[in-house]
């Protein structure tokens, strides 16, 4: 593997290929819009390139202040190339996203995932997370 790095605008055609296969299609200028506004927030997208310098994955992770405990970070999402897979790469970047977070004074990371992922549940298992619990999580559009 090459090296994990923040992302950056020259990065939205590769990170808007990986949303499309999690299942997120985005246009480069849909990236360059949420990038913009997570680097406005305390929050990060982390970049993993292979030995090539292609984006083959990414991380993105924020602090999330809260009354009823401690900060934690959350991981609002992570996607690994289906041919980088297995590779070590979701590792690395856990493992950044943690770091990150221990230096800004967060004391847990979770992570959502949608039921049907089981891959990813397994991955996030072996990656030291536990199940917390089971919740509904509701959306109201803001029209």
């Amino acid at each position: 593997m090459g090296m994990i790095r923040t992302a950056r605008s020259y990065d939205a055609v590769a990170i808007a290929r990986l949303c499309g296969e999690l299942g997120y299609p985005a246009t480069r200028q849909q990236v360059l819009v949420r990038l913009a506004a997570i680097e406005a927030a305390e929050a990060v997208v982390w970049g993993a390139e292979d030995d090539a310098g292609d984006v083959v994955g990414w991380i993105h992770v924020g602090c999330c202040a809260q009354l009823l405990g401690d900060a934690r970070a959350e991981i609002f999402g992570l996607v690994v190339a289906a041919r980088a897979r297995g590779s070590g790469v979701g590792h690395e970047l856990v493992e950044r996203a943690g770091q990150w977070a221990r230096e800004r004074g967060c004391d847990s990371v979770c992570v959502r995932s949608r039921v049907e992922r089981e891959r990813a549940r397994h991955f996030y298992l072996r990656e030291g997370f536990a199940s917390d619990k089971t919740q509904h999580v509701l959306a109201r559009a803001l029209g």
